[in-house]
């Protein structure tokens, strides 16, 4: 069986454990617009304010990624949260629409200082450590160690001034999970985003997530997906 396109760009860019990375931030999206639709529900707010929190929570469920060997949280800026840099990629969900008609490259994200630090968001430097034991399996096939190994001399987040950026970007409302695809991106016309043309991007919601631990008290994700929920509600924007 042939390895899939998006598999194999996160052994190639993220190293070891970038195949539960990756599962694990499909995982967090699913996962954070099922409880914000919950949550959305249980108010009985007219106002979708409350969905609107969706940003806060999915960056709060990609906080365990930073306990994975390699990946660490920074903070862009002058922001109150924290993004997981690996390799020299920072990871950072946006829902930029709460429609499918919203197009990417069409909406403003540079909108305050830490948005647009984040496109030059300095690569942490690593120390050299002392060889860690009772690492996370990084749950990988013989296939995924023969990609790792062609791979092995890959650019390390040590090496870099400035990371990369990986977006997820996220359409969704308390109507339906329209949309989530990350990849890499670079700063476009007038303070939106473009996808790098010579990169890959994919649609997260066709990756499978699965329970990935770091450790016994962190959870990445657990469950199975939600079904994505179609109403007549209007939503209302997020922060």
């Amino acid at each position: 069986m042939c390895m899939d396109a998006g598999r194999q760009w996160v052994l190639e860019n993220l190293g070891t454990y970038g195949p539960r990375i990756r599962e694990s931030v499909a995982g967090a999206v699913r996962d954070e617009h099922a409880a914000s639709l919950d949550a959305q529900d249980a108010s009985g707010h007219r106002s979708q304010g409350v969905y609107g929190e969706f940003w806060k929570g999915v960056l709060e469920r990609l906080e365990p990624l930073g306990a994975l060997p390699g990946v660490s949280l920074e903070r862009p800026g002058a922001a109150r949260y924290r993004v997981p840099v690996v390799n020299g990629f920072a990871i950072f969900p946006w829902r930029f629409a709460r429609s499918r008609r919203t197009r990417l490259d069409e909406t403003l994200f540079t909108t305050s200082p830490t948005r647009s630090s984040l496109l030059e968001l300095p690569a942490p430097q690593h120390e050299q450590v002392a060889l860690e034991l009772n690492l996370p399996d990084a749950g990988l096939t013989e296939e995924d160690l023969q990609v790792l190994k062609h791979y092995e001399s890959i650019v390390t987040a040590g090496t870099l001034s400035v990371t990369r950026l990986l977006l997820v970007a996220i359409s969704s409302s308390s109507s339906g999970l329209f949309s989530a695809e990350w990849g890499e991106v670079h700063a476009g016309a007038g303070g939106c985003l473009a996808w790098v043309q010579t990169g890959f991007h994919e649609n997260l919601l066709a990756v499978p997530s699965a329970p990935v631990s770091a450790s016994p008290s962190k959870t990445f994700t657990s469950g199975l997906p939600p079904t994505v929920t179609v109403g007549t509600r209007e939503a209302s924007g997020d922060s």
